[in-house]
């Protein structure tokens, strides 16, 4: 009689979470299409899953001073890149009438999308809070529940419109959340991630933080990521160019992913870049070189994700900025493809 109700269960799917599911079995409770993670690994269609990809906040229609993509040359930008590459761009309230354009042409070429859903730079027109304009972070204020006003209106806004999306790969909470005690951050991102969960369960929340150095070491960084409803922590670094040190894998990548293992999550570098382009000292081949370089550690020691900062429409003068042009954009392309194909 025990072993009819064993089996009784197991055919009805109630005994599964107390069995210790084999990864197959795992993502079949999972939507066909739609990233998820099982621990520290990404995972699509019950595949381990990793990305070598860019930013490109252009593609929400901010261009500060740099001409914007035509409609018609967003989509051949988007038509050529690799099936369920992961591209990052910003959500922010002042451009989410983009976003619904986006996540459309997203899906139309099978590709995924990080939205940010607010800016702890303030750019882009993200002015609430910001105390000097674009550039400048959040105030002490907004931290406290300023966001409330504008901010949390939109996480429900757009997470409640596109939970059924499979062309978003995640939310994330606020880019480079800072300048104020990390206690406050804690604060902040634990109930945006309860929120976006609350109306969005079937999409993985990410933060956008910066790195341990940001918030007075490690294990403020532990604190900030611990919350359940949390499954992806953030990296972002630019340490080839501090003091021309050519630096290929940031000292800050090591304890960031120590942190989050520890925590059993997903870790990505969600920016790293490299000054090039006219009498700069990287010339734009070898920084197409030191960025798979780059790849290969992140990746290989077992980032979900690395993306280059930043793809426009032009490149001018001595910059982070790559184009169409650019061997920075093939090298990505080629790279995914290998990557991706090989799982």
């Amino acid at each position: 009689m025990k072993l009819k109700i064993i089996i009784t269960l197991l055919l009805t799917g109630l005994l599964l979470p107390t069995i210790g599911l084999t990864p197959t079995a795992h993502a079949k409770r999972y939507k066909k299409g739609f990233l998820y993670r099982e621990g520290t690994q990404l995972m699509l269609n019950g595949k381990p899953y990793s990305c070598a990809s860019f930013n490109s906040f252009q593609f929400c229609g901010c261009g500060h001073d740099y001409e914007l993509f035509s409609d018609e040359e967003l989509e051949k930008v988007l038509a050529s890149l690799p099936k369920n590459i992961i591209l990052r761009t910003w959500a922010f309230p002042s451009y989410k009438d983009n976003v619904d354009k986006l996540i459309r042409l997203a899906k139309k070429y099978d590709l995924k999308l990080i939205l940010s859903l607010v800016d702890g730079r303030s750019s882009c027109g993200n002015f609430d809070g910001a105390p000097n304009g674009d550039g400048s972070g959040k105030t002490e204020h907004w931290y406290r529940g300023g966001y409330r006003k504008e901010y949390i209106p939109h996480v429900i806004e757009m997470t409640s419109k596109y939970k059924d999306s499979p062309a978003i790969a995640m939310w994330e909470i606020i880019n480079e959340p800072g300048d104020v005690d990390w206690r406050l951050i804690r604060n902040l991102l634990h109930e945006v991630a309860a929120l976006i969960k609350k109306h969005d369960p079937n999409h993985l929340v990410e933060t956008g933080a910066f790195a341990g150095w940001a918030y007075d070491g490690y294990a403020n960084y532990k604190a900030l990521h611990d919350s359940p409803h949390i499954d992806v922590g953030n990296l972002h670094e630019y340490d080839y160019d501090y003091q021309n040190s050519n630096t290929i894998e940031s000292p800050h990548f090591e304890p960031c992913l120590r942190v989050m293992t520890e925590l059993n999550k997903v870790l990505i570098v969600g920016e790293t870049g490299i000054i090039s382009g006219d009498d700069c000292r990287t010339s734009l081949d070898k920084r197409a070189k030191a960025m798979r370089e780059k790849f290969d550690v992140y990746l290989g020691m077992g980032a979900g994700g690395v993306f280059v900062w930043n793809f426009a429409k032009e490149r001018r003068g001595c910059n982070l900025t790559f184009d169409l042009k650019d061997p920075m954009l093939k090298m990505i392309i080629d790279y995914q493809k290998a990557n991706y194909n090989k799982k």
